[in-house]
């Protein structure tokens, strides 16, 4: 809705980590990516429980943090996010353990390519290969299902799913009204990824 509302002039530019803006420059030659005021903003990736959920917590924060500490996040990042950003993701099935445990996941598709959903419904992108690696390690098995961004935290009030992906701006006070801090309850993990804030607008 928002590349539609700059499309019609309704707005005049987005703000937005700086994989996505690239995401979306790289198949629209009218917009342009820009830093966001010149000011040092760096928006982090993590994931968000309820702290009634703590189990699930431990399992995707002692996850990331061993991937953060073996180089496997880092390894993620550059083969996998980088060459998302032009080319499309492919949607991959998740690992599957018989008897295992299930860990219902919200995914929105409004963050390529992190959080991403193809055009046949399956979610695909950063994110996906970022679950298959916490699976394999945790030997947890991950239902993804298709939400609205607005509607992460009633998902998880509701025992809708367990998890959620969750963006926060770690050097903007202002910017973080709607920080999971604000939302009672809550669990944040590691983050798993801290990118640029930028902006971007359509050539005039």
């Amino acid at each position: 809705s928002a590349l539609l509302d700059l499309q019609s002039g309704n707005i005049a530019l987005i703000g937005l980590n700086e994989a996505t803006a690239n995401y979306v420059a790289a198949r629209d030659e009218k917009i342009i990516v820009g830093k966001n005021g010149g000011d040092d903003l760096k928006t982090n990736f993590s994931m968000m429980t309820l702290d009634t959920n703590k189990e699930v917590y431990d399992i995707l924060n002692n996850a990331i943090k061993e991937m953060k500490t073996d180089g496997t996040l880092e390894s993620l990042i550059e083969n996998e996010l980088k060459a998302y950003i032009t080319s499309d993701p492919v949607a991959k099935d998740l690992p599957h353990f018989d008897g295992a445990r299930t860990i219902k996941i919200g995914v929105t598709g409004d963050l390529p390519p992190m959080d991403f959903v193809a055009a046949n419904g399956k979610a695909a992108g950063f994110n996906i290969a970022l679950l298959t690696e916490i699976a394999n390690r945790a030997q947890v098995n991950f239902e993804l299902v298709q939400i609205e961004t607005g509607a992460r935290p009633i998902a998880l009030s509701s025992n809708k799913v367990d998890a959620v992906f969750w963006t926060r701006n770690t050097t903007c006070t202002v910017c973080n009204s709607t920080a999971a801090e604000n939302v009672n309850g809550t669990l944040v993990t590691e983050s798993y990824f801290t990118d640029n804030s930028v902006f971007f607008h359509r050539k005039r």
